[in-house]
């Protein structure tokens, strides 16, 4: 319990009103310090063969879409082998319908996926679901800040030094999601810094050979060059 209070301490005087997080958080110990904090939670669960069997026996589900995909969601009150007293579960359930000609719309028993979540909060499942999803962004900024800026590469043998390098890059980030939010037309401000180099910094040139020297001559203009110049105005105002 001490090492999942940690995190608290920097907070200081601020307060969490909600949390998210998937199953490799779960167990009692995270789930009653949650509860403790009166923090509002949505835990994804492992879908387990006794949860799977509570989960067949309930009879009404809640039909939310009816489209391309259903979704469906129920809510119980599941104990786990490994907690301490029973809490509430919401369970999505989601499958894409057919249509064949003459029958209509049809779905399967076994095309259904079942997402488990655990959660304290007086919440449609739909609601907790969705809420849930929302993490996963924070996948999408991992994945451009290792692949744009390198975070997961160790520059040194030092500590102290990958530190160092870790909150530069990090600074790096910060600053062109914040330029893009800025300077940036709406179109622009979703691209990842990959595209970005790739429209504006990246550009044709020829190396020829001239009286015995190398000259490189990029090319005068680009296709987002109009863009570009729009840009720079709103960076001078900044100033």
């Amino acid at each position: 319990m001490t090492s999942w209070n940690r995190p608290f301490g920097l907070l200081g005087d601020r307060k969490v009103k909600y949390a998210r997080f998937d199953k490799g958080f779960g167990g009692e110990a995270f789930y009653a310090l949650l509860e403790s904090k009166g923090i509002g939670y949505v835990g994804k669960l492992k879908w387990t063969e006794r949860l799977a069997k509570e989960v067949q026996a309930c009879r009404y589900w809640k039909r939310y879409v009816d489209e391309d995909w259903i979704i469906e969601g129920i809510t119980l009150i599941y104990k786990a082998t490994t907690w301490e007293k029973a809490r509430r579960v919401a369970v999505i359930r989601k499958a894409q319908m057919f249509e064949e000609e003459g029958q209509g719309r049809i779905v399967f028993d076994t095309d259904w996926q079942y997402e488990a979540m655990v959660t304290p909060l007086d919440w449609e499942p739909l609601d907790v679901w969705r809420f849930y999803n929302q993490r996963c962004c924070m996948e999408n900024y991992i994945k451009e800040a290792k692949s744009g800026f390198s975070i997961d590469r160790i520059a040194t043998g030092d500590f102290q030094a990958n530190e160092l390098d870790l909150l530069v890059k990090l600074l790096a980030y910060n600053l062109f999601e914040r330029f893009k939010h800025d300077c940036c037309e709406p179109v622009h401000q979703r691209y990842t810094i990959a595209r970005f180099r790739k429209e504006f910094f990246h550009c044709a040139a020829v190396l020829i050979r001239h009286s015995r020297s190398m000259v490189l001559k990029l090319v005068q203009i680009f296709a987002g060059r109009y863009a570009w110049k729009r840009i720079e105005g709103r960076i001078a105002q900044l100033e």
